[in-house]
Formats: C-alpha cells, structure tokens, sequence
C-alpha cells in the first residue's frame, strides 16, 4: 500500500521503514553452542531459506514519520522474492521479458555492452504505474534506466556482523554484502536481499508505459 506523509505531497513507498516500526525485542544473543548470533526467542521466520539471520521490525507500515534512507527487511525481501512493487506493494506485473526494475544510470552517454547482466542490486522491481511517480519523487533515479529482468536471483544479503565483546554482543563491521555460502555467515545479522540481475533486457519506459 502506497501511503503519503503528513503533507500529502510525496508518496511513500511500501518498501520504506517507519518511525514507528521499532525493533520488536531486543533479545540478539550469541547461540547456546557458541557458534554465532541468535535471538532468545527466536523463531523459524527469523532466518532465511539459507539459515541466515534477519534484523527484527515491528510491522506497522504508516506509524510514526517515514525514513526514507532505511527500508522495511521483511518488505525489501517480500518485493524482491514475490515479484512486488517496490512502491505500491501490489504486484511488479512480469512480462515474457521479466520484471521491470529502474537503475541509476551508470556513467558516461552511452551503455556499455551487456549491462546490466550480472550486477548486483537491493531494489525491487516496480509495477509500471508506478515507475513515472518513483522517477518523479527518488532523488537517487538520476536519468534512470529502464531494465526488464527475467532472473534476479538471490545471491546474499546486506547487513553486518556481530560478535561478543565482553559481556556484550555488538556490532563488529560496518554493514556490507555477504554472499550466501559465507564461512562466517552465522555471525551476521541482514537487512536486506540482494540479488544478481540476469537475462536483462533494456526497454524505452515511455513504450513501456503505453
């Protein structure tokens, strides 16, 4: 669901976290066997399909003030392993040549061959209504590049390591990307999917649009 902010004036995507979706307990702790981080009451929705564990928020999209530097981890990871709009939620609407996704354009006047094949990216697709108002309103879709995408497959997750300190468990990197497969991948805590864009197309977005 697309919500605005208090003004009314610029819409706030689904994706986005809240002022009011607040960490739900603070209960991150290192495992009974010593062998990485988990929480006290941890549940099976707690880590992914991989085993890796997942920052907790509290559920409650329109609380509070919207942040939009920080997104939403079950929401960011939903739009991105469900096809969904990273700005309305609904669906991405899938074509024969895959979701749309916008991407920054890279620099210089023209692509280079092949791109994007193969980057890597957090950002989930958008629905085609939606892309004119996300080019409108993201400051960071400079001149965006439209990219149907037939296989953005999870490759790892964004977030950073923890480790105990003493008596205390506390972050001990700045947050990066882990591949999946990591040797060291119980000690990190995600935040985000990340996925590798394959079998990319780049298509005009006013054709797209209709």
């Amino acid at each position: 669901m697309l919500h605005p902010d208090r003004q009314g004036k610029v819409p706030v995507p689904f994706i986005t976290a809240w002022s009011g979706e607040r960490v739900a307990v603070r209960s991150l702790t290192v495992r009974a066997d010593g062998a990485g981080i988990g929480y006290r009451d941890e549940t099976p929705g707690d880590r992914d399909a991989h085993g890796v564990l997942w920052s907790r928020l509290v559920e409650a999209p329109g609380e509070g003030k919207p942040n939009f530097r920080k997104v939403h981890p079950v929401r960011q990871r939903r739009a991105l392993l469900e096809g969904l709009c990273q700005v309305c939620g609904g669906s991405a609407g899938r074509t024969s040549r895959g979701w749309l996704f916008l991407l920054p354009r890279p620099g210089g006047d023209e692509l280079s061959p092949g791109w994007p094949e193969g980057k890597y990216g957090t950002k989930p697709p958008v629905c085609v209504p939606c892309a004119a108002l996300a080019v409108r309103h993201c400051p960071h879709l400079s001149e965006p590049v439209a990219v149907r995408v037939r296989k953005p497959r999870p490759r790892g997750v964004f977030g950073g390591f923890h480790a105990p300190r003493g008596t205390v468990l506390s972050a001990a990197s700045d947050d990066g990307y882990l591949p999946y497969g990591h040797p060291h991948a119980s000690w990190f805590l995600a935040s985000q999917l990340v996925v590798e864009l394959r079998r990319c197309t780049v298509v005009d977005l006013g054709a797209e649009a209709g």
